[in-house]
C-alpha cells in the first residue's frame, strides 16, 4: 500500500507537464460554463447585468459565493492536500461530524460560540495530527490508519448520541450572528444570516489555508529544496482534519444541527472534486496552489453534475450518488488522455486530439443542462458518453502501443 501511495503522488515538473495544466484549466473552465444555467437564480439577474443594470449584481455575488463556498470546500482541500503528498485520507467524513458535534456540544454547554468553533476545529486537528503520527513517522498505510480513525469516531459517535445528529437550543447561535451583524453594520454591509456566517467562516479558513501554503511554496523556492516527505505528509494529515473538521462546523452553522456520522465513505463530492481541480496530476513546485485555487470551482461543478447532469440510482450502491462515482471515472480517463498527450513524441498530435476528445465528452454530457426536454437531454447524454468514450479508449490503445506511456507518466509526465 506504501507503494501504491508512492505511485500516487506528483513528483516532476518538466516542459510536458505545461501543456497537462492547459489542458485542466480548459476542462475545468468549459465544464462550469457548461453547467452555466445551474449556476443562475434567475436568468433575468444575467440579462439585467447584460444590459447595464447593475442593481442586482450583490445578488449575482451572493448566489455564486454559495456554490463556491459551500462546506464541502475544505474537507475537499484536506482531502486533496493529503492526496498532494500520495495519501489517502478516508477520515475526512467523520471528522467533519465530529467537528459539527463538538461544536453543537459546546454551543449547548454555554459557551461561547467562537470558542465552540475552534474546539470543534480543534478536536478535528487532533485527529488529523494521530493520523499523521502514524503514517509519517511509523510509514503506517494512510487508507487503513484513517479508515480506523473514522471506524473508531462512528463507533463513539454513534453510541454517545443514538439520535444520530447533535441540535442547539434555536438561539445558542444568536450571540455569533449578532457578533458578525455588528461587523456588518459597522462596515455599512446588510443584514447577515447564519448562511452568510457560514460562508465567510469557509472563506476565512480557506484564505488562511491559501496564505499557509504560498508560505510553504515560497519557503521551498527561496531555500532551493522543498521539507522533507515525511514532515510533508505529517502537516497535510493534520491540516486534513482541521479542514475537514471547519467544514462540519460550517454546516452546523448553516442547517443548525450537526449529524453524527454514519458511515466512513459518505458523498464523493469530496475526492471528485479534488481529481477534477488536479490535486492528483499537476506535478512540480507551486502546484499544490494551482489546486487549491481550482478547488471551490471544481466543488461547484461536482454538486451541480450530481444534481443536475445525471439522475442514476441504485439500491445496491446504499445511498451512493452513482452519477458522482461516473464523473470520478470519466475527469480520471480523460486525464490519463491529457498525461498522454503531454508525452513529446510521434504520437503527440493524436493524443492531443484523444484528450480533447475525452474531456469534450465530459462538457457535452455536462451541456444536457441547458434543455430541459428528455428526449434531446438523452441524445446529449449519448454523445457525450459516445465522446468521450472514443477518447478514452483511444488513449488505452495508445498506452498499450507506445512505450512512451508507460510506467509513472501517468503521474510524473515524463
Amino acid at each position: 500500500m506504501i507503494f501504491l501511495e508512492d505511485k500516487l503522488r506528483p513528483h516532476k515538473d518538466t516542459p510536458s507537464t505545461h501543456l497537462r495544466e492547459w489542458l485542466v484549466w480548459m476542462l475545468l473552465l468549459a465544464l462550469f460554463l457548461a453547467l452555466l444555467p445551474v449556476w443562475w437564480v434567475d436568468a433575468s439577474l444575467v440579462s439585467n447585468l447584460g444590459n447595464g443594470d447593475f442593481s442586482d449584481f450583490g445578488d449575482v455575488i451572493e448566489h455564486f459565493s454559495r456554490r463556491l463556498l459551500s462546506f464541502w470546500l475544505l474537507p475537499a482541500m484536506g482531502f486533496m492536500l493529503a492526496l498532494r503528498c500520495g495519501a489517502i485520507d478516508l477520515s475526512v467524513w467523520a471528522t467533519a461530524g465530529l467537528g459539527g458535534v463538538v461544536s453543537a456540544v459546546a454551543i449547548g454547554a454555554g459557551l461561547n460560540p467562537v470558542v465552540a468553533i475552534f474546539a470543534g476545529i480543534s478536536a478535528g486537528a487532533v485527529c488529523g495530527l494521530i493520523n499523521g503520527t502514524l503514517v509519517a513517522s511509523l510509514r503506517l498505510p494512510c487508507p487503513i490508519i484513517s479508515a480506523l480513525t473514522a471506524f473508531g469516531l462512528i463507533l463513539w459517535l454513534r453510541g454517545r448520541y443514538p439520535s444520530g445528529e447533535v441540535v442547539p437550543d434555536e438561539g445558542s447561535l444568536s450571540g455569533l450572528l449578532g457578533g458578525f451583524q455588528s461587523a456588518a453594520d459597522w462596515t455599512g454591509l446588510p443584514d447577515v444570516t447564519l448562511q452568510g456566517v457560514a460562508q465567510t467562516i469557509v472563506f476565512i479558513v480557506y484564505a488562511l489555508t491559501m496564505l499557509v501554503i504560498l508560505n510553504g511554496e515560497m519557503i521551498e523556492r527561496n531555500r532551493g529544496r522543498g521539507f522533507s516527505e515525511r514532515w510533508r505528509l505529517f502537516a497535510a494529515l493534520t491540516a486534513s482534519g482541521a479542514l475537514s473538521a471547519a467544514g462540519g462546523v460550517s454546516w452546523l452553522i448553516e442547517h443548525g444541527r450537526a449529524p453524527v456520522p454514519g458511515r466512513h465513505l459518505d458523498d464523493l463530492v469530496i475526492p471528485a472534486a479534488a481529481l477534477l481541480a488536479g490535486g492528483l496530476y499537476l506535478a512540480g513546485r507551486g502546484r499544490t496552489l494551482l489546486a487549491a485555487v481550482l478547488l471551490p470551482m471544481s466543488v461547484a461543478a461536482v454538486v451541480a453534475w450530481r444534481q443536475e447532469v445525471m439522475n442514476l440510482r441504485c439500491d445496491f450502491l446504499a445511498g451512493y450518488p452513482l452519477q458522482v462515482a461516473v464523473l470520478m471515472v470519466m475527469v480520471a480517463i480523460a486525464r490519463y488522455a491529457m498525461t498522454c498527450a503531454a508525452v513529446i513524441g510521434r504520437w503527440h498530435s493524436g493524443a492531443l486530439a484523444l484528450a480533447l476528445s475525452s474531456s469534450a465528452g465530459i462538457v457535452v454530457l455536462a451541456a444536457s443542462v441547458w434543455t430541459e426536454t428528455p428526449e434531446i437531454r438523452g441524445i446529449l447524454h449519448a454523445v457525450g458518453g459516445g465522446v468521450w468514450l472514443t477518447g478514452a479508449t483511444g488513449a488505452i490503445v495508445l498506452k498499450l502501443v507506445s512505450p512512451r506511456c508507460e510506467g509513472n507518466e501517468f503521474f510524473e509526465g515524463t
